[in-house]
């Protein structure tokens, strides 16, 4: 694989991809983008509206999304929990990027997640074993690189840094 200037993230909800996103991104001087933020803002609506109207509307909404950010320069996309619902998603993503799997250890997510701001996770926290079942490999199968998150978030990024140095572009 040449060396790319997109890195994006997947991972389950909670597993650090928005927090660990935003400081590699500030110490490679690239961009930062959160995929859900970037469909709020050019809709309009927030993701719990959105997926209100129907989650597929949502999927569709990522999708576009996906497309246009791959586009970007020099840039870290923190992407949705579920954009590999989608196959199609992580054929667009990982043609330019490399996708980097942050994962997480689930007892660890469950422990700190805030699930009320989350429009999957309204049933509460059961439903976050059940959406790891249905995605860990997923996540794993899409991944260029893997990362486990499982102590201190310095280690975590440095041992992304490490994994990602000769595949991006500096």
């Amino acid at each position: 694989m040449e060396k790319r200037d997109k890195i994006v993230i997947i991972g389950m909800p909670g597993c650090g991809k928005t927090t660990i996103g935003k400081i590699l991104a500030k110490e490679l001087n690239y961009n930062f983008y959160d995929m859900d933020q970037y469909i709020e803002e050019t809709h309009g609506k927030s993701i719990k509206e959105i997926f209100a109207k129907s989650e597929n509307d949502f999927r569709d909404l990522e999708t576009k999304a996906c497309k246009e950010l791959i586009l970007k320069k020099r840039c870290v996309i923190s992407t949705g929990g579920g954009v590999i619902k989608r196959g199609n998603n992580i054929d667009i993503l990982g043609e330019y990027g490399i996708i980097l799997f942050i994962n997480r250890p689930i007892e660890k997510i469950v422990g700190d997640i805030d699930i009320s701001s989350r429009p999957l996770l309204k049933e509460g926290k059961e439903r976050l074993y059940k959406l790891y079942e249905e995605r860990f490999y997923k996540y794993k199968e899409a991944a260029h690189v893997e990362v486990i998150n499982e102590g201190f978030l310095r280690d975590t990024i440095n041992l992304a840094k490490f994994k990602l140095k000769g595949k991006i572009k500096e």
